[in-house]
């Protein structure tokens, strides 16, 4: 009995593996996000992994720095009108310094915090979008992708930034590339009385890997 015990038992997590991966469906242009059951949502072509990292931008005393980590395979299932799937993320935290050398926020530690969800993140999301998107980007090729993410002050919760992602080659050795960040308010509900003024401006950003 107890071999059959020891053989049974990887035959069950290969089964359970490939019905979690059945069918693939890709995060870009791959038909409607989130419809199929158990499938698959991934970033079969790999557009996240060229952000994962360290990327520092610097103007004086400004500083904004950014961690990006790519997560695979990750289970959805919450209790709203949308099917259980599996899909990949893109997620990170953040630190910022105004242009006074004040540190705003600083939410790097928590790269580190495996106690938390893969959402909880301050910086998540998983849309690949075409360079044709907003917001407009006048020097991107046609076929393009870049990536849109959601971006969350700690302190002012309640407003939603969207960040839009695309790599560009470092000016003085175009065989690195640097990351182009637009930032921007998304949509937001702000509760009565709360601070409406962002504390990370609105605009474009060139971040160096470090």
């Amino acid at each position: 009995m107890k071999q059959i015990s020891i053989f049974i038992l990887p035959a069950t997590l290969t089964l359970l593996s490939c019905k979690a991966q059945n069918p693939i469906i890709p995060l870009y242009l791959g038909g409607e996000y989130a419809e199929t059951q158990n499938a698959y949502y991934k970033d079969v072509d790999n557009d996240f992994n060229r952000f994962v990292g360290t990327w520092l931008y610097t103007n004086g005393d400004e500083v904004f720095e950014i961690v990006l980590d790519k997560r695979e395979l990750d289970f959805y299932n919450k209790p709203i009108d949308i099917p259980p799937h599996y899909t990949d993320y893109l997620y990170g935290e953040f630190r910022y310094v105004d242009e006074n050398g004040t540190e705003l926020v600083n939410t790097l530690s928590n790269m580190g915090n495996t106690g938390i969800a893969v959402s909880e993140h301050r910086i998540f999301g998983n849309r690949i979008i075409p360079y044709k998107f907003l917001p407009r980007c006048e020097d991107c090729s046609p076929g393009e992708r870049r990536v849109r993410l959601s971006l969350e002050d700690p302190d002012r919760d309640y407003l939603s930034y969207e960040i839009v992602l695309r790599t560009v080659p470092n000016a003085l050795n175009p065989a690195v590339n640097d990351m182009q960040l637009v930032l921007g308010l998304g949509y937001s509900i702000i509760p009565d009385g709360a601070e409406t003024e962002t504390r990370i401006p609105y605009g474009e950003y060139l971040l160096v890997k470090q």
